[in-house]
């Protein structure tokens, strides 16, 4: 699964979102999650002829399976004379950075010309009251820090395109080591949707010097480099256990096509409704695999000339999507679209294509945009899915990405999948798994028109799930049963000519050593080869497992077996549903 901007997650922290150098000419700050020092951010405050310049840079380096994610922003504010600022920008969240720049005038205060490179500007409507230069944000801390009055700040963030907010009070003072005068502040620091618990620690003198807060549940500190280090905890795992759950297995799930499921945490869950997610009360949801498409839906064309208003978001060239690069040139020409393709086929084709173009499904990528995995086929669902919505959009089928939890294998998972627009409705697929449409078992918490690096969402999907779980209601896996040669799910038979099925615990088996799953088919980095059975069914065999073509886009997975006897397998096995 992905990693949840770093840029967020400093942010959030309000390290530099919402406070600005002091007035002194150099701040360093180093930065602590789940325990463990993962960053650290520098702000440095110049004089000049031309006016104030605040630079500030900060950055992330955490550790999954052994592999470094490290992710870098950059930003240089500069107040004229005039009032007037400027902004330059650059975020690096895997090998190829996003830059851009933003300018304001007191004469439209209300207004943020926008722009990244490449791309054209854009005007972003500023929240009423919001203070965009860092300095006057730095100067109200050291004001309520001195009159211990409240902090009521509403800000922005640029490089994200998120506003935010500090809603703090007072405690009292609490001094810091070197820093006698320090006042500490308790309250709600938010970031876009998302509200956390915050203390901060201010100085009337010298500004923001410690920020305590958390991002689903795991505790993170930033705070001058000159104060005594945090105490060292857990490693990194702890970062990434919010974002896996355990679920009981079940050998059929890519294939179940409805699942009733019940949340056991704390509070009410409020997600979005469709056709595929249908609230039942008390925190229960049907979930569904989307209806098979019919008619007008499978004969509608793709946007030819100037698309209608509510298609133009979904249509458009966005920083993580910018489709017009020269490298998509080349992804087209091997795509191959047919002539007159509909939205259907070329939503169909575009999934698939998207699976076997990122061969190395990589799972330690940060966040790439779509014109980088384009010209370097590496990632995650992510990956899969910022490539699929921006090849979808330049072949003129209005696509959106899906932020949300999705059940693979024996647990729920953080991802990204993509909606593409249909007829009269968004229909689900899943290019990480190769998935048209996607599978029912997943938990949608918002769609993303990929606009800005914020809406996204990552962070607020990776807290939502944080204090619970989500559990299938029966008949789930009390539904399969085995009877000889055949075994039974919910409206699924499987029949293996001369072979005999085994369950126990969770697990699916043939001839008490093979294991069986519902899979994807494999990647193209999976070593096989094409077999094919007497009676035409095929399969692909390599490593010591066979991956069966079950039909209707469907691969049955099965394990530790001979070419001979997959040849069996091929020969012998029926599907009936």
């Amino acid at each position: 699964m992905a990693v949840p901007f770093r840029p967020i997650l400093a942010l959030t922290l309000a390290a530099a979102l919402l406070a600005a150098p002091p007035s002194t000419e150099t701040h360093t700050f180093r930065e602590w999650i789940a325990g463990q020092e993962a960053g650290g951010s520098v702000r440095k405050l110049t004089r000049g002829p031309e006016g104030v310049r605040i630079e500030s840079r900060e950055w992330t380096r955490l550790e999954r399976m052994g592999v470094p994610i490290v992710q870098d922003l950059s930003e240089t504010a500069l107040k004229r004379p005039d009032g007037s600022i400027t902004f330059t920008f650059r975020v690096s969240l895997s090998q190829e950075p996003l830059e851009g720049q933003a300018s304001w005038s007191p004469a439209a205060p209300g207004k943020l010309q926008l722009a990244y490179r490449n791309l054209p500007s854009r005007t972003v409507d500023l929240p009423p009251g919001t203070v965009l230069w860092p300095g006057d944000v730095d100067d109200l801390l050291k004001a309520a820090a001195a009159d211990r009055r409240p902090i009521h700040v509403k800000s922005f963030n640029v490089s994200t395109q998120q506003p935010s907010a500090l809603d703090l009070e007072p405690v009292g003072p609490d001094p810091l080591p070197g820093y006698p005068g320090a006042v500490r502040f308790r309250g709600k620091a938010s970031e876009g949707p998302m509200a956390q618990d915050m203390e901060m620690w201010i100085s009337p003198q010298e500004g923001d010097l410690k920020s305590v807060g958390s991002f689903a549940g795991i505790v993170m500190v930033s705070q001058r480099e000159d104060l005594p280090a945090q105490p060292a905890t857990k490693g990194d795992k702890a970062f990434f256990e919010p974002t896996l759950k355990a679920l009981p297995p079940h050998p059929f799930l890519p294939w179940v096509r409805e699942v009733a499921v019940r949340w056991e945490g704390k509070g009410t869950l409020d997600l979005p409704a469709d056709a595929q997610q249908r609230p039942q009360g008390g925190n229960r949801f049907l979930l569904s695999r989307a209806a098979p498409l019919t008619g007008a839906e499978l004969a509608e064309p793709p946007v030819k000339g100037a698309p209608a208003e509510e298609d133009r978001p979904f249509l458009a060239a966005t920083p993580l999507a910018q489709f017009g690069d020269p490298v998509f040139d080349g992804l087209l020409k091997r795509l191959d679209p047919p002539p007159g393709a509909t939205r259907a086929e070329l939503v169909k084709r575009v999934t698939a294509f998207v699976y076997d173009w990122i061969r190395d499904k990589d799972y330690t990528v940060g966040f790439a945009s779509a014109q980088e995995v384009a010209r370097n086929p590496r990632g995650d669902c992510t990956e899969h899915g910022v490539l699929e919505v921006a090849l979808l959009r330049r072949l003129g089928v209005p696509a959106r990405g899906v932020v949300g939890w999705v059940a693979m294998g024996d647990g729920m998972g953080l991802h990204f999948w993509v909606e593409a627009r249909i007829g009269a409705r968004w229909f689900p697929v899943d290019p990480t798994f190769d998935m048209v449409p996607a599978s029912a078992f997943r938990l949608k918490l918002g769609t993303t028109d990929l606009a800005d690096l914020g809406a996204v969402g990552w962070e607020n999907a990776a807290s939502t799930f944080q204090d619970g779980t989500w559990v299938p209601e029966a008949p789930w896996a009390d539904a399969v049963r085995v009877q000889g040669d055949t075994a039974f799910g919910q409206g699924l038979a499987l029949r293996a000519e001369g072979a005999s099925w085994t369950w126990r615990g969770g697990r699916l088996a043939l001839d008490g050593r093979h294991r069986v799953t519902a899979a994807p088919r494999p990647g193209p980095a999976i070593p096989v080869r094409l077999l094919q059975g007497r009676g035409g069914r095929r399969g692909w065999f390599g490593s010591g497992s066979l991956w069966a073509d079950a039909g209707a886009g469907e691969w049955l997975l099965v394990e530790r077996v001979t070419e001979a006897e997959a040849f069996r397998l091929l020969d012998g096995l029926e599907v009936r549903r």
